[in-house]
């Protein structure tokens, strides 16, 4: 190959690259993937249960690893 050839080809792949990284940032997320806010603040598990309760833990999100109990709409848990 010449280096023209080279040259052409590496702008193609570099352009393949920038518009398949603008599509991914252009597409909303899966709602398996959306899981920001939703990790355990202590341990980091993603494995957690709604409290249903009559008091004031309900609706509060708990850990079902180390059993921690936080409001989800707190910033920073």
């Amino acid at each position: 190959m010449s280096m023209v050839g080279i040259l052409l080809l590496a702008v193609v792949v570099v352009g393949a690259l920038a518009i398949g990284i603008a599509l991914q940032d252009w597409r909303p997320r899966h709602r398996w993937a959306d899981r920001t806010g939703r990790a355990c603040p202590d341990c980091g598990g993603l494995r957690m249960r709604t409290v249903v309760s009559g008091n004031r833990l309900n609706g509060m999100l708990e850990c079902r690893a180390c059993h921690r109990v936080w409001s989800p709409n707190a910033a920073g848990g």
